[in-house]
């Protein structure tokens, strides 16, 4: 179990009466969603403000303003039956004489929930323990829902697709149902997952592609752009002749370096649109170097849902891309 640092942390788990938790109802609630339960004194003092700090933030790379989060507020006294059973829970307990923590807990009123308590003995002493972690707090809600999205993609993964990937590119990718391969060759692939709702189409995308390791400067949005045009342009096209995917020139895609399953990476979103043609969305991509066989690993995924919010949508296929791993000899 992992611990926010803050003055005083401590770690644990409620149980039930008789401490068996298979005897607890499963959380409910929709991915990205949060439950905050603090009292409606603090909600315009300084707590108040370092909440919203927390989760109005807006999500890098989507083409309109998606916060990483739906934040919804609950007082105290009403943090009752159902509500109990939210997968995400932010919950303040603010007093005199309080003892000043972080608290980290799992599977309190139901299965597969996170919640993170933080208890305070004024309401500035509850600022200070938010603001301190305000990153952190946003990185551990979305971790577990990716680590939730994963669990669920390897129930029922496309197995003989994942395996024509390892022997071919020498990469390990956990691919859940639905998505069917476009194009491929000896450099690299993407799959697609089509649906539609009423009458508007929803696309996800996944490719990986692979080039000899030749400099540093591969992680560098300069090099990254024009390599993955290179590969969109032969690879994915869109429905009018001459169309193909590029990266959106005037949105400079934002970057982070990350740990991918113990590989130092460099993570990028952006925009994608398509030349000669009225199709855009966002896209989530990772550069990585395979030292071993001196080589670049480009993972790279998008998403085309015009009519609605693209956040859980890219939530999914960050969930994916992050089950890459080198395939070992």
């Amino acid at each position: 179990m992992f611990c926010i640092g803050a003055i005083l942390v401590a770690c644990g788990n409620i149980k039930t009466e008789d401490g068996d938790k298979s005897l607890l109802p499963g959380s409910s609630g929709k991915y990205g969603e949060v439950l905050i339960v603090v009292d409606t004194f603090y909600e315009k003092r300084a707590t108040g403000i370092a909440i919203n700090e927390i989760f109005s933030v807006a999500l890098d790379g989507l083409p309109q303003q998606e916060n990483q989060f739906r934040a919804s507020t609950v007082p105290t006294k009403a943090f009752q039956s159902i509500l109990k059973r939210s997968r995400n829970v932010l919950k303040l307990s603010i007093g005199k004489g309080k003892k000043t923590a972080i608290n980290i807990e799992d599977d309190v009123w139901a299965k597969d929930q996170l919640l993170i308590q933080i208890t305070a003995a004024s309401d500035i002493d509850a600022a200070r323990i938010l603001t301190k972690n305000v990153q952190t707090i946003r990185d551990y809600f979305n971790e577990r829902e990716l680590s939730r999205l994963q669990r669920q993609h390897r129930g029922k993964p496309l197995r003989e697709v994942m395996k024509k990937i390892e022997e071919s590119y020498k990469v390990t990718l956990t691919i859940p149902p639905g998505f069917m391969q476009m194009a491929k060759n000896d450099n690299g692939f993407w799959l697609k997952k089509e649906k539609s709702i009423g009458q508007h189409q929803i696309l996800q995308g996944i490719s990986v592609y692979v080039r000899p390791y030749i400099t540093d400067t591969i992680f560098n949005s300069t090099v990254m752009i024009p390599l993955r045009n290179e590969f969109t342009k032969e690879m994915i096209q869109g429905s009018v002749d001459s169309s193909y995917m590029v990266v959106y020139e005037d949105y400079k895609p934002m970057t982070k370096e990350v740990n991918l399953n113990g590989v130092y990476a460099m993570e990028y979103r952006g925009l994608w649109n398509m030349e000669n043609d009225f199709m855009g969305g966002p896209f989530l991509h990772y550069t990585l170097v395979d030292e071993k066989n001196n080589r670049v690993i480009e993972v790279d995924a998008f998403v085309f849902a015009p009519k609605f919010d693209k956040r859980e949508y890219l939530r999914e296929l960050e969930a994916i891309l992050k089950t890459l791993r080198i395939a070992s000899e």
